[in-house]
């Protein structure tokens, strides 16, 4: 998806600045707008072209393209006119985006027909909350929209129905600007909203700056997130049917206090028919020229309106009396409105009967049409503005590409959780957390395996004192960790092997899906990201790597590819065969030497473990029952059973105890496995039940790693936990004993001895300072 180029706009301090206008829909807040700025040629080498997919990857990923060349540079949106512009001087972006804001609102209310629609009923609809700019087309057709989806019903009453005779109305005459400030505010903090939501990775100022360049086109500003932060081969505009789109939509309309957040997600998100849609492009399309609508345009838009809101009355049903029956009504749409869909089946002996509602057509934001400028010419004449060094390691894009690929390797480890059979999953579990590290000459999730099942065979961890047989991750903080130590491999490997800053690399990680092209595969590479990994035997799987041949390779690929499905427990037993073969000299077999642990210590072990024992069986017998009643709703998919937990956060409530759980379920023939997500609720609440519900891979939606605080597990698409799904603990304290340490007997050399002393003292004093 290209996207529209900038225009120069002066801004209140003389500084031209390049802003976003979609071509075709050029409508400016002010009426010189019109003037384009004219081109330079293009001097610059053009991007590098898309690096190739790895062959036989175990994970399906989008081909993405090669970072761009260090005077190419990305992240300008984030960083121009933030810290690291230390040439600005030009007004902040908190006061100059709410005043194009305010301009905006000038625009669409001049554009409205008031005197049809009565200026004080057209003032309090759009002032109220109602008529905020967010949305999916273009800010000022969303304030038109959105305006009239709050205007009261119309009847003689209120309206005027006899249509105002054509006539010039001046601009700007009607109201002031400074009208506006109240609901241009409102709506600044909306937008700001919708994009931290929606990418998570993002701080309030990086949003704004986003929105400033893309002149308060939400979908426009969305598209540059994506481009700087490599999030798709070809940045894509927000999907209106996308469950994170409409819950980011509903958090943007709940922080501007709109009375009715879910109507307005109805609004750009629920399909219309084609052939009604196409009314009102001629006024909220592209090549409109900024026309005012008439009072027939008005209807129109309210006609839309009605047909979205008669969805609830699509399907309904009746119980006929002393429970005989049940009567089923179904709309009898036509063909481009949508239709209804039955099922039967069968379960334990009973019919079970499906009816479902699926309306087709188009969105508002399909009256966008195409962009059709690319990137790179926005960016040519960004450059044009300044042109900004590389930054820092506190800079905020550099931190938000750290998020993302702190995310990636999140859903890494889940496929990799999915992808093994039970068996082998509860036996390589340990080693997975313990040494599981994605980094190497493979595509990162076979990377994560061969390290695993290599780890296990050449340095076994110590036996389990505990009666413990299969290994839940309770403790998120024990994936977190080994996510960090892998990311800080992989960034430490690409560094190794060219030279290039902290932000070039992970640059390159985010363009390359973390996938190591062959000439980073060095002896030295492998080394340096294994010490920087803080592996427990880095030289020794820095040597490992270093040895697998081309030909070794190639077989276990083969044996990993995701397109021979699965892999079953005998190819990864002979994948660990032929591991064996490739044995490096410089491995040692030799186990550490048992440290004894002082009584303190050891009393602190015991605890752990009965407490991580009490919790796993609890967690565990929840999570069956809201599989069966899954299997119950859905009757058409397999019976699933848990697998393997894949982390708790416990989320506080003040009349329940809450818990949210990722977790892998497999299907009663073992054939499936699928990532699950549950709320548990205890006691279970009539208004808030406990359930379960699957989880797709494929978008990794929000993300948000921060040094204190962080997303660890991953949540529905759902506003409802846009707000909670950040919680307490993140990077730093990984670096902490965990309670993972306690109970997997990841070791028990005399640094374990160390390190549980000085656990137990600093949770001694932490508990002395509480009690003060």
């Amino acid at each position: 998806m290209s996207i529209s180029a900038p225009t120069g706009v002066a801004n209140a301090d003389g500084e031209v600045e390049q802003g976003l206008v979609a071509v075709g829909e050029a409508r400016s807040c002010t009426r010189d707008s019109d003037q384009k700025t004219k081109r330079k040629k293009d001097q610059r080498n053009p991007p590098s072209s898309p690096s190739p997919t790895p062959p036989n990857c175990a994970l399906d990923l989008p081909l993405m393209p090669e970072p761009l060349s260090p005077g190419d540079r990305r992240g300008l949106f984030s960083c121009l006119r933030s810290k690291c512009d230390t040439e600005f001087k030009g007004t902040a972006t908190a006061e100059a985006l709410p005043d194009l804001i305010d301009r905006l609102y000038a625009e669409a209310f001049d554009r409205l027909p008031f005197d049809d629609l009565g200026t004080d009923r057209l003032l309090t609809a759009m002032r109220s909350g109602g008529g905020i700019c967010v949305g999916l087309l273009d800010p000022v057709s969303n304030i038109i929209l959105n305006t009239i989806s709050v205007l009261p019903p119309r009847d003689s009453r209120r309206y005027n129905l006899r249509k105002t005779p054509k006539r010039k109305r001046p601009a700007g005459a009607v109201q002031p600007d400074y009208i506006w400030s109240g609901i241009g505010r409102l709506s600044y903090h909306s937008l700001v909203r919708f994009l931290v939501s929606y990418f998570g990775c993002l701080t309030d100022e990086q949003a704004a700056r986003y929105l400033h360049w893309a002149r308060a086109d939400l979908a426009l500003a969305v598209l540059l997130v994506e481009h700087d932060l490599y999030a798709a081969a070809e940045p894509q505009l927000p999907d209106p049917a996308s469950e994170r789109t409409q819950a980011a939509l509903k958090c943007a309309a709940t922080c501007a206090r709109h009375n009715a957040p879910d109507v307005l997600v109805r609004l750009h998100t629920s399909p219309l028919p084609r052939n009604q849609l196409l009314a009102a492009a001629p006024f909220l399309g592209p090549g409109t020229g900024g026309r005012h609508l008439t009072l027939d345009d008005v209807h129109t838009v309210i006609q839309l309106l009605h047909y979205q809101e008669t969805a609830s009355l699509d399907f309904h049903f009746n119980l006929l009396p002393h429970g005989k029956g049940v009567v089923v009504y179904g709309r009898d749409f036509s063909a481009d409105q949508g239709k209804l869909i039955h099922t039967t089946s069968s379960v334990n002996n009973f019919g079970v009967f499906t009816i479902m509602v699926e309306r087709h057509g188009d969105h508002f934001a399909s009256l966008r049409g195409k962009e059709y400028t690319s990137i790179t010419d926005m960016l040519k004449n960004l450059c044009q503005v300044r042109r900004l060094k590389r930054c820092g390691d506190a800079c905020e894009y550099t931190q938000s590409l750290r998020m993302r690929l702190h995310g990636m390797i999140h859903a890494f480890y889940l496929k990799v959780f999915t992808m093994l059979p039970s068996d082998v999953l509860r036996r390589l579990m340990r080693y997975i957390l313990f040494a599981g590290h994605c980094y190497g000459p493979m595509d990162p999730v076979s990377n994560i395996i061969i390290n695993s099942i290599w780890h296990s065979k050449f340095f076994p961890l110590p036996p389990a004192d505990s009666e413990i047989q299969a290994y839940d991750i309770l403790d998120t903080l024990s994936m977190l960790r080994v996510e960090v130590r892998s990311l800080n491999g992989l960034i430490a490997l690409v560094k190794a092997n060219s030279d290039c800053s902290m932000q070039q690399a992970m640059e390159y990680l985010c363009s390359s899906s973390c996938h190591m092209t062959q000439n980073m595969s060095t002896p030295h590479g492998f080394d340096t990201a294994a010490e920087a990994a803080q592996h427990p035997q880095h030289a020794a799987l820095g040597s490992f790597l270093s040895s697998l041949t081309p030909h070794v390779l190639a077989i276990l690929r083969s044996f990993l590819s995701i397109t021979n499905g699965t892999p079953s427990s005998e190819t990864l037993h002979q994948v660990g065969f032929i591991l064996a073969k490739e044995l490096p000299e410089t491995a040692v077999l030799s186990a550490p030497k048992k440290a004894q642990l002082c009584k303190v210590a050891k009393d602190t072990l015991i605890i752990k473990r009965s407490e991580y024992k009490n919790m796993r069986l609890f967690i565990r017998s929840e999570l069956a029952q809201v599989l069966k009643k899954y299997a119950s709703e859905h009757p058409e998919e397999p019976k699933y059973e848990p697998s393997v937990i894949c982390g708790v956060v416990e989320s506080y409530c003040s009349d329940r105890d809450s818990y949210h759980v990722n977790f892998v379920a497999a299907s009663e023939s073992g054939d499936d496995s699928q990532l699950f997500f549950a709320e548990l609720n205890v006691p279970c609440h009539q208004s808030k039940p406990s359930f379960c519900l699957r989880l797709c891979l494929t978008d990794m939606g929000r993300c948000y790693y921060g040094q204190t605080s962080s997303i660890k597990i991953i949540y529905p698409a759902s506003s409802d936990y846009f707000e909670c799904d950040i919680s307490s603990y993140g990077i730093k304290h990984t670096e902490m004993m965990l309670d993972a340490d306690f109970v997997f007997d990841f070791r028990r050399d005399e640094q374990f001895a160390k390190d549980a002393v000085k656990y137990c003292e600093d949770w001694k004093a932490f508990l002395e300072l509480d009690v003060v």
